[in-house]
């Protein structure tokens, strides 16, 4: 099949990319030049923002599945600047949508366990949606839109993505592992907890849902529901740095323009039952990472 994937520069957009394009032909997409980890993939460059730009690019390419990786994940800029998350998160779908329409295919959307108010997570798909702040709530505006529409849907809630990409400054794993390298102390929050998820899983799950056409809300997380100090532990015991370097705090002392939801993370089982894949726990995502850095 041909399968375009919006923001293809992105931790999820990579592992995507490379995954599929094992079996498909893949039309990768980003705001930048070029495609920054490979030059055998076709590239458009590609602002989902822009409407006229998206309509063209689908008419043109003719694919049968969009995988949207692209999104604003800034969630304190969400706060700060309102308009520029909703016009990615929203808007941008919106235009995946109504080209889409105009075009066919299937639209595959990646949503967040920020949809609800992690007062009493982990959730599952048919518990109701309360976002806390206001990146949380253009995921699940765009959500509703992707509901509502007419084409063939799929939409994936994940959290807490950590992969193996060298581009992602907004890589967890990478973070620890460098700030910890280099001997510096980190602070991490012990009071936000999920279900962290290895992107290479991900990409997998979403692989699945194209070999079976699978419809409908999914979510798909790690095997491990822990807090964000434990995780950063975990880190450091399978990179062999020193934990000790490692503070607590919570997040409350961070003084974050958004409010975070505290026990939030995902119930997988529906997931489990009918796409059959395979889900990680962090030990054996971080081991594979560590052999294949």
């Amino acid at each position: 099949m041909v399968i375009l994937i919006t923001g293809a520069n992105g931790m999820l957009g990579e592992e995507c990319a490379r995954l599929l394009s094992r079996t498909h032909d893949i039309i990768a997409c980003d705001v930048h030049d070029t495609l920054q980890y490979s030059d055998s993939i076709v590239y458009e460059k590609l602002n989902i923002m822009n409407e006229q730009r998206v309509l063209e690019i689908i008419r043109q390419r003719k694919p049968q599945i969009v995988v949207n990786c692209a999104a604003y994940t800034d969630v304190d800029g969400a706060e700060r600047d309102r308009r520029a998350a909703w016009d990615v998160n929203v808007g941008g779908v919106q235009h995946l949508i109504s080209a889409l329409s105009k075009n066919g295919g299937k639209l595959i959307h990646i949503s967040t366990d920020y949809v609800f108010d992690g007062c009493a997570g982990p959730y599952a798909e048919d518990e109701p949606p309360k976002p806390v702040n206001y990146y949380g709530q253009t995921k699940l505006d765009s959500e509703n839109l992707i509901k509502d529409s007419q084409i063939p849907w799929a939409i994936i809630r994940t959290n807490v993505l950590f992969g193996n990409t060298k581009l992602q400054k907004a890589s967890f794993v990478r973070w620890v592992v460098e700030k910890l390298s280099r001997f510096e102390t980190i602070s991490i929050v012990n009071d936000q907890f999920g279900n962290p998820t290895w992107s290479y899983g991900l990409a997998q799950a979403i692989n699945r849902i194209i070999e079976i056409d699978a419809r409908g809300l999914y979510h798909y997380a790690g095997k491990d529901y822990i807090n964000r100090f434990e995780f950063a532990l975990k880190i450091a015991g399978i990179f062999g740095l020193d934990p000790t370097l490692i503070k607590t705090t919570t997040t409350r002392a961070l003084n974050q323009l958004a409010p975070r939801p505290f026990k939030a993370g995902l119930i997988c089982e529906k997931t489990a039952k009918e796409l059959q894949v395979d889900f990680y726990s962090i030990i054996e995502a971080l081991t594979m990472m560590k052999e294949t850095a």
